[in-house]
Protein backbone atom coordinates (compact mmCIF):
# COMPACT_ATOMS: atom_id res chain seq x y z
CA UNK A 1 0.00 0.00 0.00
CA UNK A 2 1.36 3.43 -0.91
CA UNK A 3 1.02 6.66 1.06
CA UNK A 4 -2.60 7.65 1.78
CA UNK A 5 -4.01 10.75 0.13
CA UNK A 6 -4.92 13.80 2.22
CA UNK A 7 -6.43 15.84 -0.61
CA UNK A 8 -8.61 15.14 -3.59
CA UNK A 9 -7.04 15.94 -6.94
CA UNK A 10 -10.04 16.78 -9.13
CA UNK A 11 -8.79 16.23 -12.67
CA UNK A 12 -11.92 17.41 -14.46
CA UNK A 13 -15.08 16.10 -16.07
CA UNK A 14 -15.77 13.27 -18.51
CA UNK A 15 -18.89 11.96 -20.22
CA UNK A 16 -18.20 8.27 -19.78
CA UNK A 17 -16.61 6.05 -17.15
CA UNK A 18 -13.93 4.58 -19.44
CA UNK A 19 -12.79 8.09 -20.39
CA UNK A 20 -12.65 9.11 -16.72
CA UNK A 21 -10.84 5.92 -15.64
CA UNK A 22 -8.01 6.63 -18.08
CA UNK A 23 -7.41 9.96 -16.30
CA UNK A 24 -6.91 8.43 -12.84
CA UNK A 25 -3.36 7.64 -11.76
CA UNK A 26 -2.62 8.39 -8.09
CA UNK A 27 -4.53 7.85 -4.83
CA UNK A 28 -7.05 10.68 -4.44
CA UNK A 29 -7.30 11.46 -8.17
CA UNK A 30 -10.95 12.09 -9.10
CA UNK A 31 -13.06 12.76 -12.19
CA UNK A 32 -16.72 13.80 -12.30
CA UNK A 33 -18.86 11.92 -14.84
CA UNK A 34 -21.47 14.24 -16.31
CA UNK A 35 -23.84 13.54 -19.20
CA UNK A 36 -26.53 16.18 -19.03
CA UNK A 37 -26.74 15.66 -15.27
CA UNK A 38 -24.12 14.73 -12.71
CA UNK A 39 -23.77 10.92 -12.80
CA UNK A 40 -20.88 9.89 -10.55
CA UNK A 41 -17.45 10.63 -9.17
CA UNK A 42 -14.69 8.21 -10.13
CA UNK A 43 -11.81 8.17 -7.70
CA UNK A 44 -8.62 6.22 -7.29
CA UNK A 45 -9.03 4.91 -3.74
CA UNK A 46 -7.20 7.35 -1.47
CA UNK A 47 -5.78 4.63 0.77
CA UNK A 48 -3.50 3.48 -2.04
CA UNK A 49 -5.07 0.04 -2.60
CA UNK A 50 -5.33 0.80 -6.33
CA UNK A 51 -9.09 0.29 -6.68
CA UNK A 52 -11.32 2.76 -8.52
CA UNK A 53 -14.28 3.95 -6.47
CA UNK A 54 -17.54 4.91 -8.16
CA UNK A 55 -19.61 7.30 -6.05
CA UNK A 56 -23.15 7.68 -7.43
CA UNK A 57 -24.46 11.26 -7.75
CA UNK A 58 -27.72 10.33 -9.51
CA UNK A 59 -30.60 9.72 -7.05
CA UNK A 60 -32.64 8.08 -9.85
CA UNK A 61 -30.40 4.98 -9.72
CA UNK A 62 -30.18 4.29 -5.99
CA UNK A 63 -28.32 5.58 -2.98
CA UNK A 64 -26.59 8.79 -3.96
CA UNK A 65 -24.21 11.41 -2.62
CA UNK A 66 -24.33 15.16 -3.11
CA UNK A 67 -21.44 16.93 -4.80
CA UNK A 68 -20.89 20.57 -3.83
CA UNK A 69 -18.41 22.55 -5.92
CA UNK A 70 -19.14 26.06 -4.60
CA UNK A 71 -15.51 26.58 -3.52
CA UNK A 72 -14.07 25.06 -6.73
CA UNK A 73 -12.98 22.19 -4.50
CA UNK A 74 -15.19 19.12 -4.17
CA UNK A 75 -17.28 18.33 -1.12
CA UNK A 76 -19.20 15.04 -1.00
CA UNK A 77 -21.95 14.28 1.47
CA UNK A 78 -22.31 11.88 3.21
CA UNK A 79 -18.98 10.17 3.87
CA UNK A 80 -17.69 7.48 1.52
CA UNK A 81 -17.44 4.09 3.19
CA UNK A 82 -16.39 0.99 1.28
CA UNK A 83 -18.28 -2.00 2.62
CA UNK A 84 -15.85 -4.39 0.96
CA UNK A 85 -12.30 -4.41 -0.29
CA UNK A 86 -9.97 -2.20 1.73
CA UNK A 87 -12.85 -0.82 3.87
CA UNK A 88 -11.82 2.83 3.43
CA UNK A 89 -14.04 5.38 5.18
CA UNK A 90 -13.48 9.08 4.57
CA UNK A 91 -15.01 12.53 4.16
CA UNK A 92 -14.32 14.83 1.23
CA UNK A 93 -14.71 18.43 2.36
CA UNK A 94 -13.50 21.41 0.28
CA UNK A 95 -10.97 19.16 -1.40
CA UNK A 96 -9.56 17.88 1.89
CA UNK A 97 -9.72 14.16 2.56
CA UNK A 98 -10.53 13.43 6.19
CA UNK A 99 -10.16 9.83 7.30
CA UNK A 100 -12.60 8.10 9.62
CA UNK A 101 -11.58 5.13 11.80
CA UNK A 102 -7.99 4.88 10.49
CA UNK A 103 -5.34 7.25 9.18
CA UNK A 104 -7.08 9.96 11.27
CA UNK A 105 -3.79 11.34 12.55
CA UNK A 106 -2.92 14.03 10.04
CA UNK A 107 -6.51 15.03 9.21
CA UNK A 108 -6.79 18.77 8.54
CA UNK A 109 -10.26 20.31 8.33
CA UNK A 110 -10.77 23.20 5.92
CA UNK A 111 -11.02 26.72 7.29
CA UNK A 112 -14.41 28.38 7.56
CA UNK A 113 -16.04 30.90 9.92
CA UNK A 114 -17.48 28.53 12.54
CA UNK A 115 -18.75 31.31 14.84
CA UNK A 116 -20.65 33.19 12.11
CA UNK A 117 -22.15 29.96 10.77
CA UNK A 118 -23.04 28.91 14.32
CA UNK A 119 -25.12 32.09 14.73
CA UNK A 120 -27.00 31.34 11.50
CA UNK A 121 -27.56 27.71 12.47
CA UNK A 122 -28.82 28.72 15.93
CA UNK A 123 -31.41 31.06 14.35
CA UNK A 124 -32.66 28.20 12.16
CA UNK A 125 -33.27 25.78 15.04
CA UNK A 126 -36.67 24.90 16.45
CA UNK A 127 -37.46 24.22 20.11
CA UNK A 128 -39.35 20.95 19.79
CA UNK A 129 -38.06 19.51 16.54
CA UNK A 130 -34.68 18.01 15.74
CA UNK A 131 -33.31 19.09 12.36
CA UNK A 132 -30.60 17.31 10.42
CA UNK A 133 -27.41 19.07 9.41
CA UNK A 134 -28.33 18.21 5.83
CA UNK A 135 -31.73 19.95 6.10
CA UNK A 136 -30.26 23.02 7.80
CA UNK A 137 -27.46 23.23 5.23
CA UNK A 138 -30.01 23.16 2.39
CA UNK A 139 -32.05 25.93 4.03
CA UNK A 140 -28.98 28.10 4.66
CA UNK A 141 -27.23 27.22 1.37
CA UNK A 142 -24.17 26.01 3.26
CA UNK A 143 -21.90 22.97 3.19
CA UNK A 144 -23.35 20.13 5.28
CA UNK A 145 -20.06 19.25 7.00
CA UNK A 146 -19.74 22.86 8.18
CA UNK A 147 -23.31 22.98 9.47
CA UNK A 148 -22.61 19.73 11.32
CA UNK A 149 -19.54 21.25 13.00
CA UNK A 150 -21.53 24.39 13.88
CA UNK A 151 -24.25 22.23 15.44
CA UNK A 152 -21.65 20.35 17.49
CA UNK A 153 -20.24 23.66 18.70
CA UNK A 154 -23.72 24.85 19.72
CA UNK A 155 -24.29 21.62 21.66
CA UNK A 156 -20.93 21.98 23.45
CA UNK A 157 -21.89 25.54 24.40
CA UNK A 158 -25.27 24.25 25.63
CA UNK A 159 -27.14 26.46 23.14
CA UNK A 160 -28.58 23.41 21.37
CA UNK A 161 -29.46 19.81 22.09
CA UNK A 162 -28.55 16.89 19.85
CA UNK A 163 -30.27 13.68 18.98
CA UNK A 164 -28.87 10.20 19.52
CA UNK A 165 -28.22 7.08 17.47
CA UNK A 166 -28.96 7.71 13.81
CA UNK A 167 -29.99 11.26 14.71
CA UNK A 168 -26.76 12.13 16.54
CA UNK A 169 -26.02 14.78 13.89
CA UNK A 170 -29.46 16.37 14.38
CA UNK A 171 -29.97 19.40 16.62
CA UNK A 172 -32.72 21.52 18.12
CA UNK A 173 -32.79 24.71 20.11
CA UNK A 174 -31.81 24.33 23.76
CA UNK A 175 -34.26 24.60 26.65
CA UNK A 176 -34.77 28.00 28.18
Amino acid sequence: MSMVARKVNLLGFAEHRDEGERMLAAPGDAVVIQRGALRSVLMRCPDGCGETLVVNLDPRVGKSWRLDMRTDKPTLYPSVWRDGGCGSHFIIWRGQLLWCDRFEEGNVEPNFDLVALGRRVLKSLRRRELRSAEEIAADLDEITWEVSRAGQMLVRRKLALCGSGRQRDWVRAGVG
